[in-house]
């Protein structure tokens, strides 16, 4: 694993002023701490989270619901506002990971993650997804 520098901000705006291109957002590390182990993601600066107020579930004006960052993917699945008016959400990440996943892994990390493709996660091939140009085994 590459060296990096860890910031817990206390703040969202703290957050946003640590973030420049070489630094990951992490709060579960259900992907990133995977990536950052086989090399394939090499942050200089990991910014934790945790901490922030970003772990709520509301309904919206709009008539939607806002979905913190931090909200555990278990947290979502179990929620009684998804499970009412959004059962195919919840049934979904039910389905797609072990408990032990739900618990650790967060919506905002969802959104980040990454390919699970095989030759993405082998640095040994090349991979447009890691390297832009450098071709696709799997083509």
């Amino acid at each position: 694993m590459t060296p990096f520098s860890y910031h817990k901000p206390a703040s969202l705006d703290e957050a946003l002023r640590l973030t420049d291109a070489s630094s990951r957002f992490i709060a579960g590390g259900t992907n990133l701490v995977d990536l950052m182990k086989e090399n394939v993601e090499r942050p200089e600066r990991l910014i934790d989270i945790t901490g922030l107020e970003l772990d709520r579930i509301e309904s919206s004006n709009a008539g939607g619901v806002m979905i913190g960052a931090l909200v555990s993917n278990a947290d979502l699945a179990w929620d009684p506002l998804i499970r009412q008016r959004y059962p195919l959400l919840s049934q979904a990440i039910l389905a797609g990971a072990s408990p032990q996943l739900r618990n650790m892994a967060s919506t905002g990390g969802n959104l980040l993650q990454r390919t699970r493709c095989y030759y993405f996660y082998d640095t040994g091939t090349p991979c447009n997804k890691r390297e832009p140009g450098s071709g696709c085994p799997a083509r």
